[in-house]
């Protein structure tokens, strides 16, 4: 006996998507040091949620994951940010 599946509903990658190009406009146009930082862990936690699929998992396990995203993003953010200074 043979199971079917049913079609994968794209509309929530689609949407996504836009949610991301949205946020990624925004940290281009609004350069502050907030915006870009929050922008960022926005478009992790986006991508960590839906394309990876951690959307389904425990809660827990996603806390974890929102948390060491926000951790790295900010280490990264400031390791990088005073290289982009003008002297």
């Amino acid at each position: 006996m043979e199971t079917t599946r049913a079609a994968p509903d794209y509309k929530i990658y689609l949407k996504v998507w836009l949610t991301l190009l949205v946020v990624t406009l925004v940290m281009v146009f609004f350069q502050n040091r907030a915006v870009l930082i929050g922008g960022m862990m926005i478009k992790a936690t986006l991508i960590v949620l839906w394309f990876m699929h951690l959307l389904y998992e425990r809660i827990d396990f996603i806390l974890l994951m929102v948390v060491s995203i926000a951790f790295f993003s900010i280490l990264l953010f400031g390791l990088i940010a005073p290289d982009g200074l003008v002297m």
